[in-house]
């Protein structure tokens, strides 16, 4: 029987689903599966997306493969019969390291969200791509992050201008799936404030993979409701002091 991680692999490269057999069952245990795939299909970090676990609320991250950043505008193409859930989200790029600060070597006081602000060097408007490789039904949560929450790619968007002064739990979000309308609303990420899950990685980082690096793009979770699509179609959103992004799927 072949190993969960050549199966996650194998999954990667065929867009294909993977089996539960050695699923693990711990979030910390989810990290070296992360950084071992990502090493065995020979990838680079080009960023991370950070969120809680859904039920403890403990702050986690996952790598997004540098080969999976597309520009906005860009075609996609979907897996026949899989489905792909497209979200709205802010994303910073990193200007500078940020270290996790409770290591022996690195003592310090807790990240802010003023320090995190300060390590970011643009905040972008994007579009994140999910396509589940683990089959949804009785599949740990740890299987989920091992897998890297199931990121397939990322596409980048306009730079917001001051990025610094915006209100960023309020900002006005209109997504497009097609001709319909799938959010049009204030604000809308489920910590209110986007940068909250940034903050709460940046002081818990637990990864294999190097941490939080300049250069990274950090997507900062949802802003727009879950939902999945089977059939191509445009996709577009606009954010208010952002601009706006689209992806042509086929």
């Amino acid at each position: 029987m072949t190993s969960l991680i050549e199966r996650l692999v194998h999954a990667r490269r065929t867009r294909g689903e993977v089996s539960l057999e050695g699923a693990p069952t711990e979030l910390v245990d989810a990290y070296p599966i992360q950084a071992a795939v990502l090493q065995a299909l020979g990838a680079v970090v080009g960023g991370w997306k950070v969120g809680h676990d859904p039920k403890s609320g403990t702050p986690m991250g996952a790598p997004m493969h540098a080969s999976g950043f597309i520009a906005s505008g860009a075609r996609f193409e979907l897996r026949p019969g899989r489905p792909m859930i497209p979200e709205i989200e802010i994303a910073v790029r990193l200007g500078r390291d940020l270290p996790k600060r409770d290591l022996p070597k690195r003592p310090g006081k807790p990240y802010t969200r003023d320090d995190v602000l300060d390590a970011c060097a643009e905040m972008l408007l994007g579009i994140e791509l999910i396509e589940r490789r683990i089959p949804p039904k009785d599949a740990p949560f740890a299987l989920n992050l091992a897998d890297d929450l199931g990121n397939i790619g990322y596409v980048l968007g306009p730079v917001a201008k001051d990025f610094r002064k915006l209100d960023l739990a309020g900002l006005h979000c209109k997504f497009w799936m097609g001709d319909e309308i799938a959010n049009d609303r204030r604000g809308g990420h489920g910590k209110g404030d986007p940068l909250a899950p940034m903050v709460d990685w940046a002081n818990a980082q637990c990864d294999h993979l190097g941490g939080l690096k300049a250069g990274q793009v950090v997507t900062l979770g949802s802003l727009t409701p879950m939902k999945a699509m089977t059939t191509p179609m445009q996709l577009a959103a606009e954010l208010e002091g952002f601009g706006a992004v689209s992806l042509e799927t086929a």
